[in-house]
C-alpha cells in the first residue's frame, strides 16, 4: 500500500508541476487569465481536455516564435 502511495503522490506532483508551467507560460505570453478561466469554465467536460491541448499548443508556438525573435530584439545580448 506504501508503493501505491509513492505512485499517487508521484502522478499528483507532476500534475501539479505542469498546471505551474502552463499558468507560467500563460503569464510569459501575456495571457489575459480571465479569459483562460471563462474558457475553461464555460466548456463542457468532454472539451475540456481539447481545449487544454489547443491553448497550451498555441502557448508553445508564440513561445518559440518569441524566442526566435529574441536575437533580433536584444542584437547585444546575442552579439
Amino acid at each position: 500500500m506504501k508503493k501505491a502511495w509513492n505512485v499517487i503522490i508521484v502522478i499528483v506532483f507532476i500534475a501539479v508541476l505542469l498546471g505551474a508551467i502552463a499558468i507560467g507560460v500563460g503569464y510569459l505570453t501575456g495571457a489575459d487569465m480571465e479569459q483562460v478561466y471563462t474558457t475553461l469554465a464555460d466548456s463542457p467536460p468532454a472539451y475540456f481536455i481539447q481545449n487544454m491541448i489547443n491553448y497550451c499548443t498555441q502557448a508553445y508556438e508564440y513561445t518559440q516564435q518569441f524566442i526566435a525573435e529574441l536575437p533580433a530584439r536584444f542584437p547585444a545580448l546575442f552579439g
